[in-house]
């Protein structure tokens, strides 16, 4: 178990240096868009998405109503859908209390982080997720907490750049996964749509970009799997008609 612990702690480091700075922003403009310290730092401690924070700050500083809030972090945070119905397989095993705690700390960089090893099926693969889920949830909430205590005295915060960390940390795991002609396609158009609809209000091009990727993507499978498929037909066929008769047929 200290193994998988250890090494789950190893696996996140990387993705907690990106994730730091971010959340120290997320923390100061909190307390500039109202909040005190500790709602801030609960805030923190309870949502554990950068995204949706930043996003719903946004809306919260231009008086955006609370659906618009609640439906925006909705519609960002369904990607998580995704992560949990490709980990459902290797955890149903686990007990309910196990796996809320895991849907909990599910994040885009535990889940890049812990699916190779969630994958192996190995007894005790757990300890590497929580682990890693743990390591990286103390340090968002640690970065909030000082971005919120410090943070406050740079009002113009936001427009120094730090939120790049969390963008490049975003990029070194998208990139290793795109490996397949589908994943290919659905980056490539996900980033052209989100270009074009950069300017569309709250966010939504990222949004639509989010979602026309996925479409071109599961298109691409399909087409994928139809030439399979007629690969192998036209293979069977091509086997058939070299098979021998048997020896009565040709006699006749």
């Amino acid at each position: 178990m200290n193994k998988l612990i250890k090494a789950g702690l190893k696996a996140i480091f990387p993705l907690c240096i990106g994730a730091f700075p971010f959340s120290f922003i997320v923390g100061a403009i909190s307390i500039n868009a109202g909040m005190t310290l500790a709602q801030s730092t609960f805030w923190s401690f309870t949502v554990f998405a950068g995204s949706s924070q930043m996003v719903a700050l946004g809306l919260i500083q231009s008086s955006a109503s609370i659906l618009v809030i609640m439906l925006t972090t909705f519609i960002i945070n369904l990607r998580h859908l995704l992560y949990s119905a490709s980990l459902s397989e290797h955890i149903k095993g686990y007990p309910l209390h196990i796996r809320a705690l895991m849907a909990y700390g599910l994040t885009d960089e535990v889940y890049a982080a812990t699916i190779g090893e969630v994958r192996k099926e190995q007894s005790g693969r757990h300890w590497f997720y929580l682990a890693a889920m743990m390591g990286f949830w103390m340090n968002w909430v640690f970065a909030n907490f000082l971005g919120a205590m410090v943070g406050s005295s740079f009002p113009e915060i936001a427009h120094y750049g730090l939120d790049f960390a969390m963008v490049a940390a975003f990029i070194a795991i998208v990139i290793p996964q795109v490996k397949s002609r589908e994943c290919i396609v659905a980056a490539i158009v996900a980033a052209v749509t989100g270009i074009l609809l950069s300017g569309l209000p709250y966010s939504l091009g990222l949004v639509i970009a989010a979602f026309t990727g996925v479409y071109a993507g599961y298109r691409m499978d399909l087409s994928t799997e139809s030439m399979a498929t007629e690969k192998m037909t036209s293979q069977i066929k091509a086997a058939a008609d070299i098979t021998p008769l048997p020896a009565v047929q040709r006699e006749a």
